[in-house]
């Protein structure tokens, strides 16, 4: 009688420790669901506010119960820029694709990339309508995960600038016109760990009027683009040479589409714009404030073979 009575001691004793587990992976999961953006439009909004957004989606990854019923249904799993590069099931934008369907293998680019892309002016915006579906003004980051895109497509490992800028400067309290001092401490953090990189871009867009930034190649309405050099640091004829190389490559397919080479310095200039750091560094504004994120797709799709074949024969 006693044996019988331990036995059920033991049984209701496991089944409250198991009641008390899965009330506490439950509540984990609804406080985590709560905390997560589970919709496409959410998650990048939060995304492009906080860099490290994706490590509640790892916090909630590493949940036991989540683990568990991934394997039978997938949850609140939103399509992710850091997972698939703006994988968003071919968006259509006035008849023309816009279609980030590329699944890099992140290891493999990390430790092998050849083409590194920044934003130092992260929140530098394009004129016209979000994506469908998506309420977010496009800017010069999704310029540059386009391009990553592009060369990727090619073959060619480039990886994307992640960490928030603006957030480090709100943080340290420091000016927008220290800019460049933050996107040089995230790019130094780079070249230390990749020493092989061909070609560094910092992907700006210009302030010009419209018929000023823009050109119609093939019949499509494109953004122009303009390379800036600095010449303030002793090695700026190397950074010069590259870009020069790269600008007249462009000119000779479509020479409309480059508005050429600039280099600044002397009061009132950056002079620098972090390519004293290294000779393949080079500054690239694609279109003006006035165009659209098409209008810089059909530019992306023009400069993106041309750059792919730079890369390949560095």
């Amino acid at each position: 009688m006693k044996k019988t009575k331990k036995r059920r001691f033991k049984f209701r004793l496991l089944g409250y420790i198991l009641l008390i587990f899965l009330g506490y992976q439950i509540s984990f999961n609804i406080f985590m669901n709560f905390r997560l953006k589970t919709t496409n439009e959410s998650f990048i909004r939060a995304l492009l506010i906080d860099s490290n957004y994706y490590m509640l989606y790892e916090k909630k990854a590493s949940n036991l119960l989540t683990r568990v019923f991934s394997k039978i249904i997938d949850v609140n799993k939103p399509v992710t820029i850091l997972d698939n590069v703006f994988h968003l099931k071919q968006n259509k934008i006035d008849n023309i694709d816009i279609a980030y369907v590329s699944n890099p293998n992140t290891e493999t680019i990390e430790k092998n990339p050849e083409v590194f892309l920044y934003n130092t002016h992260q929140g530098e915006s394009y004129e016209g309508k979000a994506l469908e579906g998506y309420n977010i003004t496009p800017g010069v980051m999704m310029a540059s995960y386009i391009m990553q895109k592009k060369l990727m497509d090619q073959n060619i490992n480039t990886l994307v600038m992640e960490e928030n800028i603006n957030d480090y400067l709100n943080l340290n309290n420091m000016r927008y016109s220290k800019s460049y001092l933050v996107s040089r401490k995230f790019l130094e953090e780079i070249l230390n760990k990749n020493k092989d990189l061909k070609l560094i871009i910092d992907i700006h867009r210009d302030s010009i009027s419209k018929e000023k930034s823009t050109i119609n190649i093939n019949g499509k309405s494109c953004a122009k683009i303009l390379f800036v050099i600095g010449k303030e640091y002793s090695t700026y004829q190397e950074n010069l040479k590259i870009t020069n190389n790269i600008n007249n490559k462009i000119k000779e397919k479509y020479p409309s589409l480059t508005r050429g080479v600039i280099i600044k310095g002397g009061k009132g200039n950056n002079g620098i714009y972090n390519q004293d750091l290294n000779s393949n560094i080079t500054l690239m504004e694609i279109g003006g404030e006035k165009n659209t994120i098409e209008e810089v797709l059909n530019t992306i799709d023009l400069i993106a073979p041309i750059l792919g074949e730079y890369i390949n024969e560095s």
